[in-house]
């Protein structure tokens, strides 16, 4: 027994001492969060989610033209009794990007179908299939395809909602979003009244020759007025293959063959002018000016021998002059004396014919010219004297004759 009081004694002796020895319980201290840390954290996290929900909406956006089979979904709802009641979505409001999403469960059966009791249609795009169970958050434009499907769009508690999918031809969608609505638009084929016999037809027109050559005509004489020699020599010669009988043309391309020192092919080019119409004065002008300068006078009186009706002074005068330097005195008359006669108050032709008839010996003839010249305005002092000399010799000649 007093063992047995002395082990009871040293218990309660060391219960008492435990009860009496209090020590402090060290309590780890709890690291408060600040506050501003976690405000500027739910911004970032909601500027990211609604970045993320825009971009979302895009995409989708995107998706609907694709759309080729309709998802008809058919909500019923039971509240204190089963009664049933339509749910008519036309559309599908998104929520705003930056508020809490609100994940929904989808659940695909293949094998069941089941009939709802009033289906309402609603026209939703469609999407590739991913898996038999798909987790979709409530945005109206992510849809799954399926052929036979059961959709819960109660967020707590979930419910299965029957889906009847009707295959139909495309229709029009539209997504309403917090800002903008994307609508699935019909295409517009626009008709146009065509008269049946309209078309456009080409004609082929033929320009003449006439129109082409003043065509070339016109390019030569830029290119001259721009200093360049070889297009207009081109477009000169092609307008006088088009039309050869065009004198100007002709002198304007012998004029850039004398120009290039061809002297001899700007002749040739006059020569077959003439004898294409042997009466033009042109050309055998610009003939016979273009030998005199090549110091031919022989050669420039052949085409001066000509004298067409209505000559011109210039002609008659260089047919004259030309005549009269090669001594070729029936030339050299016949053309003063037209000259004196168109022109009577011009001493110089007065004067060349005196010549002429002083050399034909016909003193009485060249001493009236010579009269007739020297009473005449214009004449210079040399060529009066000239005169006063062959009138002295002309009355001595006279008076000897008259004398015989």
């Amino acid at each position: 027994m007093s063992v047995v009081n002395s082990a009871l004694s040293k218990l309660a002796e060391k219960e008492k001492l435990q009860g009496q020895v209090i020590t402090k319980a060290e309590v780890p201290e709890i690291k408060r969060s600040k506050p501003v840390v976690w405000l500027v954290g739910g911004f970032a996290i909601s500027m990211a989610i609604g970045g993320w929900a825009v971009s979302q909406q895009e995409t989708s956006a995107l998706s609907l033209d694709s759309s080729n089979e309709i998802l008809t979904v058919s909500k019923t709802q039971q509240q204190n009794s089963q009664a049933e009641a339509v749910v008519d979505t036309p559309k599908v409001n998104l929520p705003s990007p930056t508020h809490n999403k609100v994940q929904e469960s989808v659940v695909i059966h293949t094998t069941q179908t089941v009939q709802p009791s009033v289906a309402s249609f609603e026209e939703q795009p469609e999407i590739k299939p991913t898996s038999k169970k798909v987790t979709v958050a409530t945005k109206p434009t992510s849809m799954t395809k399926t052929v036979q499907s059961v959709v819960t769009t109660t967020p707590v508690p979930a419910k299965t909602v029957p889906v009847k999918v009707a295959r139909v031809e495309p229709a029009q969608t539209s997504v309403a979003a917090p800002s903008a609505v994307v609508k699935k638009e019909p295409i517009l084929i626009a008709k146009v009244d065509t008269p049946a016999e309209e078309s456009m037809t080409v004609e082929h027109v033929e320009l003449t020759p006439r129109e082409l050559a003043n065509k070339s005509i016109a390019r030569a004489e830029k290119a001259l007025d721009s200093n360049d020699v070889k297009t207009a020599f081109t477009e000169y010669s092609r307008a006088l293959r088009l039309v050869p009988n065009d004198e100007k043309v002709r002198q304007k391309l012998a004029a850039l063959y004398y120009g290039r020192k061809d002297a001899r092919k700007a002749a040739t080019l006059l020569q077959d002018g003439i004898r294409l119409n042997d009466k033009s004065e042109e050309l055998r002008f610009a003939l016979a000016k273009l030998l005199i300068k090549e110091q031919q006078p022989e050669a420039a009186l052949s085409p001066l021998m000509y004298v067409p009706e209505n000559a011109s002074e210039d002609y008659l005068a260089l047919r004259a002059g030309v005549a009269q330097q090669l001594k070729n005195t029936d030339v050299a008359l016949e053309s003063y004396q037209s000259l004196a006669e168109r022109d009577p108050n011009n001493a110089r032709w007065w004067l060349g014919l005196a010549i002429q008839q002083e050399r034909r010996l016909e003193y009485t003839e060249a001493h009236a010219s010579y009269t007739k010249a020297l009473g005449l305005v214009g004449v210079s002092r040399k060529t009066q004297s000239f005169i006063r000399d062959r009138l002295q010799l002309l009355e001595s000649l006279e008076g000897d004759a008259n004398g015989d």
